[in-house]
């Protein structure tokens, strides 16, 4: 194509030819324009948010419960050091009690689990150890003069009577609560014991159960006869076993005998299981008890009201889920085991970071269905701000208590974010007092009584043996 010339007038330098651009030319210059004033003059649309949905539930996790809310727009998480349970709709907070009955020259502590009714607010005993508070009306009997210790008052350093246990809560399944109860008693020239052991409390009855109560009697006998069987199976391992410790740990082994009295219940993948723990009574220091292989126990008839609450392993093996209508609660845990992600999950897939909460993460309770009513929501809100008042112990309070009184809130009891609960001790120092006696005691009397057995090293790892005897030899 030819050029066309034009003569465009300029004050300065008069007139002065031009090319005038081809139009195909023109056209991309003005779609450049076009793009470069669009860069400048306008605003990216940003990415839609995905809001997350309505949701309000309970995560029981490590010692603490935290209560997960979202309002469609955001999540928020609370944290309270209380051990809850859920009990034909009713919830329960689950704590142990010093049971101090000292003198001077006799250590004398034992621990009580109390279920309190988080509607009412009254406490009640559903486990003692009776057998301190035995030793303890003999020596007040024996020694008229003596009277008890003052709550601050301190004992001897070297009591010649000392009859202490400590409890710990392992896990709540359905009305069921599993515990480990360990006791020692050490009198000068008297009893000498210590003893490991485990059981289950039935929280509907507030009283300990047997395997046939909770059970029946036919299932409950296959579960024994299981459990006696694997108890041989850990016999036969640990006395054949060509380890230079086998026969240290064959002698170790023999003061362990089975007691089906003694088990706990777990679930794993969302089926009852049943384990047994075999005590080892007159195994140095007692402070050991067999662990046998869970047993798959069969369904019973309060599973399903539970099952909601009870996790499910996802295909990955890393995580736990609970399943819903609406959304799913997935726990994920690290490579180390001590922490998971909490997440809510939509139908979509979508998930939402709720938390990262201690393991292990075991109960999820739904608070956004019919069953929970805006009674039941008003006492665990103000069991939640009750417990910023608990000691850094958070499962363990002073003093048996029918009931509990009512609290004046935290000032930040409303945080939205992980609360830690330990701002100030519940009871003084009195817990300490009975922690610091009971522990300077066993070791003054570790170190002057000779005639007390102390484990030795090799029992130790004799000891390791029998649990090595589990996975199929050391």
């Amino acid at each position: 194509m030819r050029r066309i010339d034009t003569l465009r007038r300029d004050t300065r330098l008069g007139y002065i030819p031009t090319t005038m651009p081809r139009p195909e030319t023109r056209r991309a210059a003005r779609a450049a324009l076009v793009a470069i004033l669009g860069t400048f003059g306008c605003r990216a649309e940003p990415p839609r948010v995905i809001p997350p949905p309505a949701a309000e539930f309970l995560v029981a996790a490590g010692d603490s419960t935290f209560w997960v809310r979202s309002d469609g727009q955001s999540l928020r998480v609370r944290r309270a050091p209380l051990t809850l349970a859920n009990v034909d709709g009713r919830f329960y907070e689950l704590y142990v009690a010093d049971d101090d009955r000292s003198y001077f020259d006799a250590l004398l502590v034992g621990q009580r689990i109390y279920r309190r009714d988080l509607l009412s607010g009254d406490s009640i005993e559903v486990f003692a150890d009776h057998r301190v508070a035995e030793i303890a009306r003999a020596f007040a009997k024996g020694h008229p003069e003596e009277r008890p210790l003052a709550p601050h008052e301190e004992g001897s350093d070297d009591p010649h009577t000392v009859a202490t246990s400590e409890t710990t809560l392992l896990n709540v399944v359905g009305p069921l609560l599993s515990f480990e109860h360990h006791r020692d008693i050490d009198i000068v020239s008297g009893e000498q014991s210590h003893e490991t052991r485990h059981g289950v409390i039935d929280l509907r009855r507030g009283a300990q159960a047997s395997l046939p109560q909770v059970f029946g009697d036919t299932i409950a006998r296959r579960l024994i006869a299981q459990g006696r069987a694997a108890y041989r199976v850990v016999l036969d391992s640990v006395r054949r076993s060509g380890d230079r410790l086998g026969p240290r740990a064959a002698r170790v082994i023999d003061a362990f005998r089975f007691d089906s009295t003694s088990f706990a219940i777990d679930d794993i993948d969302g089926a009852p299981m049943v384990a047994f723990f075999v005590p080892g009574a007159g195994v140095p220091d007692g402070a050991f008890s067999l662990p046998l292989p869970h047993l798959r126990a069969p369904f019973p008839t309060w599973w399903r009201d539970v099952e909601p609450t009870i996790p499910r392993l996802a295909p990955d093996s890393l995580s736990e889920v609970w399943g819903g209508s609406r959304y799913d609660v997935v726990a994920r845990y690290d490579s180390t085991g001590e922490f998971a992600t909490i997440v809510v999950r939509d139908t979509a897939r979508n998930e939402w970071l709720a938390g990262r909460l201690p393991t292990p993460a075991r109960r999820v309770y739904r608070l956004d269905g019919s069953a929970v009513d805006s009674s039941a929501r008003h006492a665990l809100a103000r069991a939640f701000d009750e417990s910023t008042l608990y000691s850094a112990s958070a499962r363990t309070v002073a003093g048996p208590m029918q009931r509990r009184p009512r609290l004046v809130p935290a000032s930040n009891a409303s945080q939205t974010n992980f609360i830690s609960g330990a701002h100030a001790d519940f009871h003084g120092t009195r817990r300490n007092d009975v922690d610091g006696r009971r522990a300077h005691a066993r070791l003054e009397q570790r170190d002057s009584r000779l005639s007390s057995p102390r484990p030795s090293d090799d029992a130790t790892r004799s000891v390791r043996v029998v649990h090595q005897a589990r996975r199929g030899g050391p």
